[in-house]
């Protein structure tokens, strides 16, 4: 239609221009080309058929803000309103999506140590380093508690072209479970995680890599911190070349299609799960019982 003369009063009196906004339509636009869907009045029930593609983004929100033009008594405190509503839904949404891990990514990584202050701190940083354009969070957490970053670690991530200096250490406590997918426990100390810890054990992917102490074992020389960097990054790449596959333990179920050749129609079951599975936990592959060939130029 057009934008509301009444917002773009208000959004004015913020400071802020909208009043050479187009109106547009939702049909002329891709959800793919999209990571975030705010539907801002509530409306995410008309999202259904061919338009419920726009609720399986990563991330799908509905704040119900309430409607001005409906409501304004003709002051424009309704506008007002929903304005300063609108800015900190908007401050609470820019703050999740700086965050590196959380909704907005399709997998999330958590790594443990005991205080998060080297080992935990390098596999982040190299997932971070690593990942590319692949959709995988990550965090990292002491299981005991933050301490500070070890200057060996920092020293020896720099000499790898990656700066974790900035990089906080901090408490297991100060994060949620139900946030990540995959939980890796790098100094074998999964045995810590009993009690009401033990939830951390239960995510869909739980590892315990056993990666040596640098600081308990280098011998001043940081040859223990390179070592472990070394393991670290491998050990990394076999955890994001596991999570770039369609299926594995990294999803709650796995759904195998079988056919002759896998050439038709498990093929086309196989297309059709990965397009229509949106967020659920399902992960998917096919194969032929007799052996592969091709897949069918009419699929």
């Amino acid at each position: 239609t057009a934008v509301k003369e009444g917002a773009i009063s208000v959004m004015k009196d913020a400071g802020i221009d909208i009043s050479t906004f187009t109106s547009d339509a939702m049909a002329d636009f891709n959800p793919e080309d999209f990571d975030v869907v705010i539907s801002c009045c509530g409306c995410g029930g008309k999202l259904d058929g061919d338009k419920e593609v726009w609720k399986k983004r990563p991330v799908f929100q509905d704040w119900n803000l309430d409607d001005p033009p409906a409501i304004d008594p003709g002051d424009l405190s309704a506008y007002r309103r929903v304005r300063d509503e609108s800015k900190a839904k908007v401050l609470e949404l820019l703050d999740m999506l700086s965050k590196p891990y959380g909704p907005q990514y399709r997998k999330n990584v958590m790594f443990l140590c005991n205080h998060n202050s080297c080992r935990s701190q390098m596999a982040d940083g190299w997932l971070r380093q690593l990942r590319g354009n692949a959709s995988v969070g990550v965090a990292s957490a002491g299981i005991v508690g933050g301490t500070a970053v070890k200057e060996g670690a920092i020293s020896v991530m720099k000499d790898a072209g990656i700066d974790i200096s900035t990089f906080t250490s901090d408490a297991m406590a100060d994060f949620n479970p139900e946030d990540f997918d995959v939980v890796i426990s790098c100094c074998g100390c999964g045995g810590k995680l009993d009690g009401d810890k033990e939830v951390w054990k239960k995510r869909p992917v739980f590892q315990d890599w056993n990666l040596d102490d640098p600081p308990a074992i280098d011998p001043g020389d940081l040859s223990a911190y390179r070592r472990v960097r070394d393991e670290s990054k491998a050990k990394v790449l076999e955890l994001l070349d596991m999570l770039s596959k369609p299926y594995g333990p990294q999803y709650r179920k796995n759904v195998m299609f079988l056919c002759n050749h896998n050439s038709c129609r498990s093929q086309m079951a196989d297309g059709w799960l990965r397009q229509l599975r949106g967020n659920a936990s399902v992960g998917v592959a096919s194969a032929g019982i007799v052996g592969g060939t091709a897949v069918k130029e009419g699929a």
